[in-house]
């Protein structure tokens, strides 16, 4: 709502500042707070836009109570993006302004066919952002584009704010451009779904946007999915776990109970080593923790107790990058995470002599090993 908001007051202060041959006044556009793209029957392509209606945005709208909606959502469909988009355009009364627009979210069944034609539009067209979140769902783009917001007016907001929290992968379309241009480095992106807001509670006003895993791709053709716990690994690899937490669970012999760490650093490396015509991968993992809760009977300020539980620290950060690891390769044949690209960047030569032309092949049986360190540095002075 506040970015909303000072949109319209530069864009009202941008006017008064310029001439008047090409002024755009801010009561002839309609502002897009949002994109949804699904294939639909004939191979068609619907567009669904957020719509932001200024009027219910400021101070005005919100003296209403919350019951007035902050934004409406129109669509149409077309043979190409551009296509829908003019067809919308048909029935507004103002002209589609994508400038503002911070998400871009595509169904499952439009990414299955391949999305570089979306990315073109992005890139090719000068309205849309290309640092735009991306995300994917498996349902329809155009059912979380409709979904309510809980703090905010527009959902938008909400969605923006929850793929920048460091909880999932954070993606852009350039992001997402750049990985499908490198050599070496296959795009992933978040997933997006509705789930209730309280356990066990599944009425349809109970929904709220979650980030649930991450969408796997081939180039630009949707592979498949990966749940949250699959896309931990993921974010160990890529480094670019900001944020987590991590649960000891002590057996009933030691006292039962359970440890929780906080992450608070951590830094990976892919180191290649090429060894007789072969490269093999070490995924190098430093991490500092700090105890956050202990319901157990560990006395933590013993040094031998502490370095037990930085091991199992290290068992479970490299069990979960194991089995990200696994999946890209074995499943989905799909390198994630760059690999090719670090053997490009230490192995110029062997990598466009041996691997270039041949890593979609080479990728699913490159030997990966896994070492995690993990540092303790605080628990607390309550024993």
């Amino acid at each position: 709502m506040i970015a909303i908001s000072r949109l319209l007051l530069v864009m009202m202060t941008v006017m008064l500042l310029t001439g008047c041959w090409n002024r755009i006044e801010i009561n002839d556009v309609g502002i897009v707070t949002a994109i949804g793209l699904d294939l639909v029957e004939r191979d068609q392509i619907l567009l669904s836009l957020q719509v932001a209606v200024p009027s219910k945005l400021g101070p005005t709208g919100a003296s209403s109570g919350g019951k007035e909606k902050g934004t409406f959502v129109v669509s149409g469909t077309g043979a190409t993006v551009s296509e829908a988009y003019r067809n919308i355009q048909y029935k507004l009364s103002r002209r589609i302004f994508f400038s503002q627009s911070r998400v871009l979210l595509i169904g499952n069944d439009l990414a299955k066919r391949g999305i570089s034609h979306i990315i073109d539009f992005h890139t090719r067209y000068q309205e849309p952002r290309i640092n735009s979140f991306i995300m994917f769902t498996k349902g329809r783009a155009s059912t979380i584009i409709k979904s309510a917001p809980n703090f905010e007016s527009v959902s938008s907001e909400e969605t923006k704010e929850l793929a920048r929290l460091g909880v999932g992968l954070e993606v852009t379309v350039m992001d997402f451009l750049n990985m499908l241009l490198t050599e070496g480095l296959e795009p992933v992106a978040p997933q997006f779904t509705l789930e209730s807001r309280e356990v066990k509670l599944k009425n349809k006003s109970n929904k709220t946007q979650a980030i649930n895993g991450a969408a796997v791709f081939n180039k630009d053709k949707l592979a498949g999915w990966m749940d949250k716990g699959e896309v931990r690994g993921v974010l160990w690899v890529r480094n670019e776990m900001k944020e987590g937490v991590i649960t000891i669970k002590i057996p009933t012999e030691k006292g039962g109970g359970n440890v929780s760490f906080e992450l608070v650093n951590s830094k990976t490396k892919i180191i290649p080593r090429y060894q007789k015509g072969v490269v093999k991968l070490t995924v190098q993992v430093t991490s500092e923790m700090n105890v956050i809760e202990n319901d157990s009977k560990l006395e933590l300020m013993e040094q031998t107790v502490l370095e037990g539980l930085q091991q199992k620290i290290e068992k479970q950060i490299n069990e979960r990058i194991q089995l990200a690891v696994d999946i890209a390769q074995k499943k989905y044949q799909s390198d994630i995470f760059g690999f090719g690209q670090a053997i490009y960047k230490k192995y110029p030569k062997e990598w466009n002599t041996q691997y270039k032309n041949r890593w979609e092949q080479e990728f699913p049986d490159v030997d990966v090993s896994i070492n995690s360190e993990v540092t303790v540095r605080r628990i607390g002075l309550t024993k």
